[in-house]
């Protein structure tokens, strides 16, 4: 097992070197640069535009600024937003946290609705009527529900809480109930069609320890889905974030961009690419301790 965590870790590092070359290959290929930004419509003279691109190391290749930057990643040295002056680490763990804050509310409630629904519709029979939410849950992407209840909230006069938490997780609880249920009652319908359910059913064990049984039995299933939907909120839901100016991971990626702070780009690369490949490996643990035929085989 230790091996193929270290094969994991190996990976890890790929991802990052890779991601953080696409990402600031990207954004040197968009016109302007962070001095053009910096100073807008009044251009800084010959000079001053020189000994700003060496200190922001402009003035060299890609390939040199991305080994420069890939140093000061690994040693770490994030260097300091262009536009803010805050040192880099600082700005992303703070921008992170929110990020995960957001991702592991999200994933809370959205699984507790969706065990809440699959029960009430796999033991007591409502499966029509959440059958039919689930439709409209996955109708619109997150960001057209993030403006369905900003909406709402419009026509009932009451206030738009712009950089909360509340708006984010309400928009990204709808849009995810829908796909999770649908998720997650497929794999209770295929546990109840299982020998070993059949033989408790036999036994004389209820319906509503029916479920119990075929929850465990699905959950490894649906774990990997619920980490794969967290890696991606904290990795950025960019369009609900800006939506509601949450200072989250994907806000910050939007500002950097348009501002082409590179430091911040390529230290937000890292570490989502980090986080993800690290979830891809706890996705892995965990579904190994869960079940045990995936532990005996790897």
């Amino acid at each position: 097992m230790w091996l193929h965590i270290l094969k994991k870790l190996f990976y890890v590092l790929l991802v990052v070197l890779t991601t953080t070359a696409v990402l600031y290959s990207v954004a040197r290929l968009f016109p302007g640069d962070p001095i053009t930004v910096l100073y807008g419509e009044t251009a800084p003279s010959p000079d001053i535009r020189k000994f700003l691109e060496a200190r922001l190391w402009l003035d060299k290749p890609i390939y040199a600024q991305l080994l420069l930057y890939w140093k000061r990643l690994f040693t770490g040295d994030w260097g300091v937003s262009i536009f803010s002056g805050e040192p880099v680490l600082t700005l992303i763990l703070r921008r992170y946290i929110n990020s995960l804050a957001l991702a592991l509310a999200t994933t809370i409630t959205t699984t507790a609705l969706c065990v809440l629904l699959v029960y009430l519709s796999t033991v007591k029979g409502y499966d029509k009527i959440f059958t039919q939410l689930a439709t409209v849950s996955t109708s619109m992407p997150a960001v057209l529900w993030g403006i369905v209840l900003m909406l709402v909230l419009a026509l009932l006069k009451m206030p738009i809480p712009f950089g909360s938490i509340v708006m984010p997780l309400a928009t990204l609880t709808i849009a995810g109930v829908g796909i999770f249920y649908t998720i997650l009652k497929n794999l209770i319908e295929k546990a109840f069609s299982e020998p070993f359910i059949e033989m408790y059913r036999a036994v004389g064990m209820s319906r509503a320890r029916l479920f119990i049984r075929a929850l465990h039995y699905a959950m490894p299933v649906y774990v990997t889905a619920v980490l794969y939907r967290l890696g991606l909120i904290v990795a950025g839901a960019i369009a609900t974030e800006t939506l509601f100016s949450y200072p989250g991971m994907g806000k910050l990626l939007v500002d950097a961009f348009s501002s082409r702070d590179y430091p911040v780009l390529l230290g937000w690369s890292a570490m989502i690419s980090s986080t993800l490949a690290l979830l891809n490996i706890f996705g892995d643990l965990l579904h190994m301790y869960i079940d045990p035929r995936i532990r005996e085989e790897k």
